[in-house]
């Protein structure tokens, strides 16, 4: 397999323009880990199966990642962070593919960026992707 990310839609490109999202050597971006990498890969190869109206859910369901759709009061420490890393990952695919999230996705991917927060410290990759993240507009269609 090559370095190379799938293609991003034109609304992925335009608002996720920070060299982060088309890193897939740094363990902070959104395709830089294994996990990361291993579900856009998986989801791309059935991006046929996403509608215009696809969810986090949806792409969760094709990579076969179970994910609790809860984080619990007190998670454990490493379970936390390895349920965020896949809702991360799984949100990111969802915009870079479809150029579009659902509003309850994106809230969960927002929270999933906040655990990763939490667990590696304000890292500028993390922090430009929150931001990037809470500016994205909430409509359900594709950004064209």
């Amino acid at each position: 397999m090559d370095d190379e990310l799938v293609k991003a839609h034109p609304a992925f490109t335009r608002h996720f323009s920070a060299p982060v999202y088309d890193d897939p050597a740094n363990e902070l971006a959104p395709f830089g880990s294994d996990e990361g990498w291993d579900l856009l890969f998986t989801v791309a190869q059935r991006c046929e199966e996403l509608t215009d109206t696809a969810t986090l859910d949806d792409v969760l369901a094709l990579a076969e990642v179970p994910v609790a759709h809860e984080w619990g009061e007190n998670p454990e420490g490493e379970q936390w962070y390895e349920a965020a890393t896949f809702v991360a990952a799984a949100g990111f695919t969802l915009l870079r593919l479809t150029g579009q999230i659902d509003p309850a996705g994106h809230q969960r991917t927002i929270q999933a960026v906040d655990i990763l927060i939490d667990y590696f410290g304000e890292h500028p990759d993390l922090l430009q992707q929150k931001a990037d993240l809470q500016s994205w507009p909430t409509e359900t269609t594709p950004q064209g």
